[in-house]
């Protein structure tokens, strides 16, 4: 037996030993070479990912940038092109165009329009970011004259008369007249800032299709460098755009000047020439003589990835040079593998002499164990291994003998715990299916009014449409404004305003419960659908709100407030799309503010 016992220790310890060693050096020596195999092919890899995905976050921040005075020209032309503003009624303009300008980003420093006339309307941004009204017509003598305007957009006084002015001599008015179409004027220097400054102008036309003018938003460049920046700073990696044309240089993350003024006061575009950045200077050119998209760069001992694109929108021929440098991503893979190999050659060390002088030592209690799992197989659930060892085989015997009394009570209590945790499942599974109800109609209703929300309507307006199935479909919507909502919040506080909208909330919904749907459209804006009901039904319901609020109670603390609705119907006529439908409800109710507010008013068409 003690010979046997020798053999066996001799022959396990030699077999693992061997064995251990000799696995954990192939396993370390192939493992080391895929590593570095797959390290020198990935490289190329990664830097290509991150080279395109900077490409494209920056053209992404571009076109966000761009998109401002489209997007400010698209959304105010229709008053123009429907006749709605009347620039003979000087109040109107001023205040159509400063309620443009307040609510504009801070990029743009002026929205103006200029008619096939000669006649000038707009806003601008003065140096002390105060809004001032500008016009140039028969009234002025074709002078450019600026007036301030106060918080209500009310003319103040005259701050500034200059020369003769037509629009239709600039470049924004002439390229958008001849293009038919939403265009982007060349950069130019701002005649206030010292910036570089590009105007968005889109041609209006009346409901004749007549040519009438030219609406213009004007931005400055200087917020671009910021937002490349911003873009890039934990990319490691720097962004130049130029001009298709010219060469000359719209923006940059690396502070360079993108024009200089001299000592006489003269203003200078700079261009690709005056870079001192070789390596992008290289990259432009090669992309300008042979098309190369991308390239790769050393300088000062770093690789920097190059990637060359073109941004094109509505007249805008702009190029952008992005270089990502190498180091920035992969010198944490390579300081990895650096450590990875030390430590793996600790590793190996440790495991041989582990493997030399520790291994028999632990043998002998494993075969006790396996005696006493021999015991228990055969049934006998009262054996119990040894657990004085403090190493890893104590800790076995310990689990060992936890195992088999568990095993013991699973045995004999398995339905009850089976049905135990089919209890459990169902519970959960309740809880699940109440949250999830809960949270579906938390995404159906606005927090503070608990009206519906802007989504839910939207939702249930698209269905009308798309079921709508002749005359008997008929539906129509209400558009309502709270009258001078701002001023509610400016003299009573806001949570007097949370007050207000909270109390048209519950006279709504006391009205309407059986007509129809009712949403809080955005601020104090309210919509309302009316499945069944036609314009004059419709009409006549507006009408019972209206003067439901009109004689309500308001009391916000001590103090009664005295609130009003302008409302807006529109009926659906079966052809019409969701936004047109909502703009015809939204062109009632400003007819509806625009003669006084505290009214109803019906959409007719024209």
């Amino acid at each position: 037996m003690e010979t046997m016992s020798h053999l066996l220790n001799r022959s396990i310890k030699n077999q693992i030993r061997n064995l251990f060693i000799s696995s954990l050096l192939v396993t370390m020596c192939i493992i080391s070479l895929i590593i570095f195999y797959y390290w020198k092919v990935s490289i190329d890899g990664i830097m290509q990912y991150a080279q395109e995905e900077t490409a494209q976050a920056v053209l992404q921040g571009i076109k966000d940038f761009v998109d401002v005075p489209l997007k400010l020209n698209e959304n105010n032309r229709y008053f123009l092109e429907k006749g709605l503003l009347d620039t003979n009624n000087e109040d109107n303009t001023a205040k159509f165009f400063g309620g443009v300008m307040r609510s504009a980003d801070e990029n743009v420093y002026s929205f103006s329009f200029g008619t096939e006339a000669g006649e000038y309307y707009g806003v601008r941004k003065n140096t002390d970011n105060q809004l001032e009204f500008m016009k140039s017509n028969k009234q002025t003598d074709g002078r450019s004259v600026y007036y301030l305007l106060d918080d209500n957009f009310k003319l103040r006084n005259l701050t500034q008369q200059l020369g003769k002015f037509d629009p239709r001599t600039r470049d924004w008015y002439i390229v958008a007249k001849e293009e038919q179409y939403p265009a982007f004027s060349d950069i130019y220097q701002h005649f206030v800032m010292k910036d570089l400054a590009i105007s968005a102008s889109y041609p209006v036309f009346d409901e004749d299709k007549n040519f009438i003018g030219v609406l213009g938003t004007h931005i400055t460049l200087n917020k671009l460098n910021d937002e490349l920046k911003d873009i890039v700073k934990n990319r490691r990696a720097k962004v130049y755009i130029f001009e298709e044309k010219s060469g000359k240089i719209v923006a940059n993350t690396e502070n360079a000047a993108n024009f200089t003024i001299d000592e006489s006061g003269n203003f200078h575009r700079d261009s690709i020439e005056n870079i001192k950045d070789d390596i992008i200077k290289k990259a432009y050119y090669l992309y300008k003589d042979y098309k190369k998209n991308n390239t790769k760069e050393v300088k000062n001992g770093e690789n920097f990835y190059i990637k060359m694109t073109e941004y094109r929108n509505h007249g805008i021929r702009w190029i952008i040079v992005v270089a990502v440098q190498e180091n920035y991503y992969v010198a944490a893979i390579k300081k990895s593998i650096w450590i990875s190999v030390a430590l793996s050659t600790i590793i190996l060390l440790i495991s041989i002499y582990m493997s030399a002088k520790k291994i028999d030592q632990y043998l002998l209690p494993v075969y006790d164990l396996i005696g006493i799992t021999k015991k228990f197989s055969a049934g006998n659930f009262r054996a119990k291994a040894e657990t004085s060892q403090k190493n890893e085989i104590g800790i076995l015997g310990e689990a060992f003998n936890n195992m088999s009394e568990h095993l013991a009570i699973l045995i004999n209590n398995l339905e009850q715990k089976v049905q135990e945790r089919t209890n459990e499942l169902e519970k959960k599974n309740q809880i699940l299916s109440e949250t999830k109800e809960k949270l579906e109609h938390s995404l159906q209703i606005d927090f503070l009014t608990e009206l519906y929300n802007r989504r839910f309507l939207i939702e249930n307006l698209e269905k009308m449409i798309k079921n709508y199935n002749g005359k008997s479909d008929v539906f129509s919507i209400i558009m309502m404004d709270i009258d001078f909502f701002k001023k509610i919040n400016d003299e009573y506080g806001h949570d007097c305003g949370d007050f207000v909208l909270q109390e048209v909330a519950k006279c709504f919904q006391e009205c309407i419960r059986e007509y129809g749907y009712i949403s809080r459209w955005g601020g104090e804006e309210f919509l309302i659908l009316l499945p069944s009901s036609d314009k004059k039904r419709a009409f006549g319901i507006a009408e019972k709100l209206r003067h439901n609020i009109e004689n309500h109670n308001f009391r916000c603390g001590k103090v009664d407030i005295k609130v009003t609705l302008t409302l807006g119907v529109a009926a659906y006529d079966g052809k019409m799309t969701l936004d047109s439908l909502i703009k015809r409800a939204d062109i009632a109710v400003y007819e509806g503010k625009k003669n006084g507010r505290n009214q109803t008013r019906l959409y007719e068409n024209g």
